[in-house]
């Protein structure tokens, strides 16, 4: 029999200040189930990159695109998806080919290795419904 798991959904246009809401709903999960400091850091770092990179590459900013924030726990896993409404399909291979060979220093995939550094788990997906990153830590 499959545990179920326990989750939080939430959706905002594509607006920067949302990003500190979603940190906020963090934070509450953080008390909820007893993160400690140094992993809060590390979801919080890597949460701020990937919806940070849904306003502002996938949506462009856009008022009429929403990004859509999924955190799913249970006991000591906690799973985060987000997707943009990006309708043009992102290589994301072909970009971690170029992270791989680019200067870390570079302003380009700089979130994409903070988030790879920062969680346990890191999966990327690109369909006509937009682009969606999902991340895993265990806690």
């Amino acid at each position: 029999m499959r545990q179920q798991e326990d989750h939080i959904s939430i959706e905002f246009m594509s607006d920067l200040k949302f990003t500190a809401f979603s940190v906020l709903v963090l934070g509450y999960l953080k008390n909820f189930l007893n993160i400690d400091e140094e992993n809060f850091f590390k979801i919080e770092i890597a949460l701020r990159e990937v919806i940070n990179n849904a306003i502002l590459h996938g949506n462009k900013s856009s008022p009429d695109k929403n990004v859509f924030v999924k955190f799913v726990w249970k006991k000591k896993h906690l799973r985060i998806c987000v997707r943009d409404q990006n309708k043009q399909k992102v290589n994301f291979e072909e970009i971690n080919k170029k992270l791989k060979n680019n200067n870390i220093l570079s302003f380009k995939g700089r979130g994409i290795l903070i988030m790879e550094s920062y969680m346990d788990k890191v999966e990327f997906k690109s369909s006509d419904h937009g682009s969606e990153i999902i991340m895993e830590k265990h806690i």
